[in-house]
């Protein structure tokens, strides 16, 4: 079912349909206003919120239960200067400028952080403690698949409105799609990817000017050029031969 516009906000057109990948045409104020309203609601049904961009759209194409995630998904922001040109959506709404407006407006609202080294987990749970923020579970992401039902356990223990995941793409997806029943009474949940590093001071992210520009592949490439060639360089080629070439995913 498509997300209902936040109250108040007019609604923006349908979900569009990019080669079988759903993208939704929200602004990013509109969406933090949905986002928001279903987490200070403190209630379920779960609403899985996915940023898209021109790998994720990629590693679809060659994972059937990827593609079945993000398609029964709450929402899907254009996160990337090719979704957003491809998709029509009226601006890039990058995933960690959604979790950071979301924390910003969580005020008593219950929040569980999930992934990343143990480090740099800690450190991002104590600075939000700092600012107000309830963080009611700081689990890193190292657990074995054999694990992973224990840190559902203490996510439902915890309780929390907003569960954010930086476990990388597409494990996020992956742990959502496979739990995504225990966790239904969970009211948003959205992967953030290295996000965690970023907000303890372990990584640099891009200059505003850079995502403005469609250039944050170039910006990850520049600064780890051997971990992200085949994302940076080569997810962003091959999304665009498939564009050249009408490909749809399966």
């Amino acid at each position: 079912m498509n997300p209902s516009p936040p109250h108040g906000a007019g609604a923006p057109p349908g979900r569009t349909d990019l080669r079988g990948c759903p993208v939704d045409p929200w602004s990013l104020d509109d969406l933090v206003a949905l986002l928001s309203a279903k987490m200070e609601s403190g209630r379920g049904p779960m609403h899985h919120h996915v940023s898209m961009n021109a790998a994720k759209w990629v590693a679809m194409r060659r994972d059937p239960a990827l593609r079945a995630i993000v398609r029964a998904a709450g929402s899907v922001g254009a996160d990337g200067a090719s979704i957003v040109r491809s998709a029509g959506a009226p601006e890039r709404v990058p995933g960690v400028e959604v979790a950071e407006r979301l924390l910003a407006r969580a005020g008593s609202c219950r929040v569980a952080l999930v992934g990343g080294r143990p480090a740099i987990v800690e450190a991002v749970a104590a600075d939000l403690a700092a600012q107000g923020v309830s963080v009611v579970l700081a689990r890193d992401g190292y657990f074995a698949p054999d694990g992973e039902a224990a840190v559902v356990d203490a996510i439902r223990g915890a309780a929390p409105a907003l569960l954010l995941l930086a476990l990388g793409t597409p494990k996020a997806e992956h742990f959502v799609g496979r739990w995504a029943p225990l966790l239904a009474e969970v009211p948003v949940v959205m992967g953030v990817g290295g996000a965690f590093d970023v907000w303890a001071g372990a990584a640099r992210r891009a200059p505003p000017w850079v995502g403005r520009a469609g250039l944050e592949w170039a910006w990850r490439f520049a600064e780890s050029p051997r971990a992200r060639f085949g994302r940076a360089i080569g997810d962003s080629a091959r999304f665009l031969l498939h564009e050249a070439l009408g490909t749809r995913l399966g």
